[in-house]
């Protein structure tokens, strides 16, 4: 029998917006577009419509992977150029192995696996974590931009790999972006979001509320 996923709590960062993972994809499209007029009035037709189109195509794939969690960041480049990324996170049932062997080790299997990525292990506030950083070829079909053949754009994608402390499973952040050459400055947005993960409640709920599993963590954090 598969293991229950554990709860998962994420506090986004201005700019970032969460997504109905239920909409229609013509609704979030036209709904992106309103949002892209209102924010970027400046941008033109060609422009917007390329950041709408990378929207719905990194979240379609993010669904066929099973997201459980899909959130779009809209911002303004230092060049004043309209820019876009996509946070999604997975929940995914893994055994992790020996106490805190897990981001070590999984970052020795991407590295081989992904020799073209820059692959390491952080320190986050959510716990030690196996980390990724990859450019992928992406298919977009010509129908969206009203041609007959199909184009293959170019996203970065950075994956964070995050073992839950007392469930066997691992949390994967992942978070994708056409626009690289503004990686520079979506790294302080990308550190933002990671950093809203947690696998506890919010402060405000009672002690009462958390499973039993969780107690000691706590009294051995607050004495």
């Amino acid at each position: 029998m598969a293991a229950e996923a554990p709860p998962l709590w994420v506090s986004l960062p201005v700019g970032f917006t969460g997504i109905d993972l239920a909409a229609e994809p013509g609704d979030r499209m036209e709904r992106m577009a309103i949002g892209l007029d209102a924010a970027f009035s400046d941008a033109g037709p060609e422009q917007k419509l390329s950041l709408v189109v990378a929207a719905e195509t990194a979240l379609q794939a993010q669904l066929r992977e099973g997201a459980v969690h899909l959130s779009v960041c809209l911002a303004r480049a230092s060049d004043g150029a309209p820019v876009l990324g996509m946070f999604a996170l997975f929940v995914r049932p893994e055994e992790l192995g020996a106490p805190g062997s897990y981001p070590r080790r999984v970052a020795e299997e991407l590295g081989d696996a992904w020799p073209e990525a820059d692959v390491g292990v952080l320190e986050l506030p959510v716990g030690r974590t196996a980390v990724a950083v990859r450019d992928l070829p992406v298919p977009v079909p010509g129908t969206v931009y009203g041609v007959p053949e199909s184009i293959v754009t170019t996203v970065r994608q950075t994956e964070f790999l995050i073992p839950h402390p007392w469930s066997p499973h691992v949390v994967a952040a992942v978070f994708t972006t056409e626009q690289v050459e503004y990686w520079e400055e979506w790294l302080p947005a990308v550190a933002a979001a990671v950093s809203g993960i947690s696998f506890y409640p919010p402060r405000d709920e009672a002690l009462d509320d958390l499973p039993p599993e969780q107690w000691d963590n706590i009294r051995k954090a607050f004495g």
